[in-house]
């Protein structure tokens, strides 16, 4: 059996796609999770399985469909998993120094080599950036709130789903 992580994208974010994570819990228990439990309200799920994260990913979907009439992105990742993005951080010493400024976007799949390549330019000493796999690590030394560069922003220039948690977010999930 697995430890899972589930991102739920977009939920209670300026008041769309409320979902009460009690309400989540509670529907969860439903499905072939165990030990599920829930951290903040914006959307992440902590469980045990013995499924695959594809099969958690549409068993999660349907259930926020069936059970709550939505339809959000769902990207699962192994506890573990989790844990290895963090340790291969491009970005450590910053993010020593100021957490606050750090953030990873879980992708919904690898983008093309020449999405990444066309985003290089944008990457700059303030607001930089690093593309592995199906994980952005981003660190924004203007903040979140000020930066053009969102997660918007980049599931456009790559064209794939995109959820982003800050660092501290990213670290509790691997320690739920």
């Amino acid at each position: 059996m697995a430890r899972y992580v589930a991102l739920l994208r977009g939920v209670n974010v300026s008041g769309k796609n409320k979902l009460p994570m009690a309400l989540l819990r509670d529907a969860l228990g439903k499905t072939p999770f165990y030990g599920v439990t829930t951290y903040i309200q914006s959307g992440n799920i902590i469980f045990n399985t013995d499924l695959d994260t594809s099969q958690c990913e549409q068993i999660i979907s349907d259930l926020l469909k069936s059970e709550f009439d939505i339809e959000i992105s769902v990207i699962v990742k192994k506890q573990d998993e989790i844990q290895d993005i963090i340790k291969a951080n491009p970005f450590k010493t910053r993010t020593l120094d100021s957490a606050k400024f750090m953030s990873f976007g879980f992708l919904s799949e690898n983008p093309a080599s020449e999405k990444i390549i066309a985003l290089a330019d944008f990457s700059n000493e303030v607001e930089v950036f690093e593309i592995v796999g199906d994980v952005i690590y981003f660190y924004c030394g203007v903040g979140f709130g000020k930066t053009k560069m969102t997660n918007v922003w980049f599931e456009k220039k790559l064209e794939v789903v995109s959820t982003m948690r800050n660092y501290n977010t990213t670290l509790k999930l691997t320690e739920l």
